[in-house]
């Protein structure tokens, strides 16, 4: 989430920035982007020391910190990031940290009051965005539906965190039983899809359809619910042989089985368990299978 952000704060938006310092930070991002990430702590706090302004000095002790939390030094990180004397950056790069570390609970506590529409733009969608996270990680729906939808509302050209941001508003308001709103949010990211199809090819499609899909058979709405789905292509395809593939073969399975048609979702289910994907996943579907098989065993010819 950091990378494009506090890169395009520090290079694209500080004309005084020196080539040198420049090509050093893009070095540095290249070192975390390859999870290096001992190697680039110790390159962001040598920029720090070096940087030619605020800005940049803000977002190379934010890069540090976010490299020693992702170390296991978590306290140290957010020492470090305390020192950011740009107090959104600094809250930024607080709630980044603790929401790689999952100390969701912590984080929630430490910035639930945080005014986040306040920050610069560059970063008050990914500070909603964060605390929706750790909000709907601790239960807090409410608070984290409003976080997300604030996130979605401000992410401007972010596609791929506004797409996100849909997907957990649609996820929440499903939960708390407004299906008719999220559909209207389904609809809303499956018109940002086409818009950039570019993001057909992300995981965060695939999420969508289920989630569309979810919905709609919770509805009774099965033929509507295939059709969703079945924008997800050929499930027989190899590079759709994949958890997402599973988790679609799955939920036809779960259609047709909700429609008495339990042929049908026998031979989904048995496609599904076919795929190498994880054993949770795998133990699920073998009891649907199982479940499906003792029904027909009973079910007079």
């Amino acid at each position: 989430m950091t990378g494009i952000v506090l890169a395009a704060i520090v290079l694209g938006a500080a004309p005084d920035v020196p080539a040198d310092f420049a090509g050093d930070f893009q070095e540095a991002k290249k070192l975390l982007d390859q999870k290096e990430h001992q190697a680039a702590a110790r390159a962001f706090q040598r920029l720090a020391g070096a940087a030619p302004n605020a800005r940049g000095k803000a977002a190379s002790i934010s890069y540090a910190a976010i490299c020693l939390g992702r170390l296991g030094q978590v306290d140290r990180a957010i020492e470090m990031a305390r020192t950011i004397e740009a107090k959104p950056m600094s809250a930024y790069t607080q709630m980044e940290v603790l929401s790689d570390a999952k100390r969701h609970r912590e984080l929630v506590a430490a910035f639930q009051q945080e005014d986040v529409a306040t920050w610069p733009d560059e970063i008050n969608y990914l500070g909603f965005l964060l605390r929706g996270r750790a909000g709907s990680a601790v239960g807090g729906k409410e608070a984290a539906l409003k976080d997300f939808q604030r996130c979605a509302d401000l992410a401007g050209s972010d596609v791929h965190v506004k797409l996100d941001a849909l997907s957990h508003v649609a996820a929440l308001r499903h939960e708390l039983g407004d299906d008719a709103r999220a559909m209207e949010t389904h609809e809303k990211a499956m018109a940002l899809f086409e818009a950039n199809p570019r993001w057909k090819g992300n995981w965060l499609y695939p999420r969508a359809l289920l989630g569309a899909a979810r919905v709609l058979m919770g509805q009774g709405k099965y033929d509507e619910a295939s059709a969703m789905l079945a924008r997800f292509g050929d499930t027989s395809e190899k590079s759709k042989r994949n958890a997402w593939g599973f988790l679609v073969l799955e939920a036809y399975g779960d259609i047709h089985a909700a429609q008495g048609r339990k042929a049908l979702a026998l031979a989904k289910d048995e496609d599904a368990a076919a795929i190498d994907t994880h054993s949770s996943y795998l133990d699920r579907v073998n009891k649907k299978i199982a479940a499906l098989k003792n029904t027909s065993q009973r079910t007079p010819p």
